[in-house]
């Protein structure tokens, strides 16, 4: 399991629509099979990672609960937490959004790089400063 948001509603039909406008997720509520491993609505996040909607543990609590399979990468993962509990706001305003992460910026390199590469560089920068 990734993460889970759990909101109360009464999952009426205009609160389906909702989830399933938001989220894009398929759902059924009515139990097909006795053992229905999806629940009432999924999400597919991506190839090996999914968003299912579960009743939750009281009467009239629902989850919609991020699992995967994968090894999806962090930002990626907040970024479907962020959907998940935007929507679920938009059934129950008590649910409160996770903190949006700063972005990654990845650290550059102050390495010093081969002789061919340090000449094409100076000759680049000699170009740009107008230099011979």
């Amino acid at each position: 399991m990734l993460f889970e948001v759990p909101f109360t509603s009464a999952m009426t039909d205009s609160d389906l629509a909702v989830l399933r406008r938001l989220l894009d997720l398929s759902t059924h509520m009515h139990k097909k099979l006795p053992a229905d491993p999806n629940g009432p609505g999924v999400r597919r996040l991506d190839h090996f990672s999914g968003l299912f909607l579960k009743r939750g543990a009281r009467e009239g609590r629902w989850v919609l609960e991020a699992r995967t399979w994968g090894d999806p990468a962090p930002g990626r993962v907040h970024e479907w937490h962020l959907l998940a509990a935007l929507a679920a706001r938009q059934l129950d305003p008590t649910v409160n959004p996770p903190e949006r992460l700063e972005p990654h910026r990845p650290e550059l390199s102050q390495r010093p790089v081969g002789p061919t590469e340090n000449r094409r560089i100076a000759r680049v920068r000699r170009h740009v400063a107008g230099l011979p």
